[in-house]
């Protein structure tokens, strides 16, 4: 139960971090975004609790693969944000990027 309170504070924390750098200089949040944190420490926390290799192999391909689709995102709220204002776009954007996510789950 512990380790899970210690994640969330971590998260917690990148979170408050890249939000707060990214109201003052945009760039240099999405530049923080754009590192795979979230992924480095999944991976050395799977490595420490004695994952085996495999299973951090599928884990990193299929990282790879939804973090493709999952940029289908962006062109999307970008796009409508201006026409239709935050929240459509955001949950459009969100709805476009999990169709593609679920999908590609029915394909793998």
């Amino acid at each position: 139960m512990i380790d899970i309170l210690i994640k969330s504070v971590v998260g917690g924390i990148i979170i408050g971090i890249v939000s707060t750098l990214a109201q003052k200089n945009p760039t240099a949040g999405a530049f923080i975004m754009g590192i795979p944190i979230v992924s480095f420490i999944t991976l050395t926390i799977m490595y420490y609790s004695g994952v085996d290799y495999e299973t951090m192999r599928v884990f990193s391909f299929e990282t790879c693969f939804f973090v493709v689709l999952s940029l289908s995102f962006f062109p999307v709220y970008v796009w409508l944000f201006p026409l239709l204002g935050f929240w459509f776009s955001l949950l459009s954007g969100a709805t476009v990027a999990g169709s593609l996510m679920f999908l590609a789950t029915k394909l793998l």
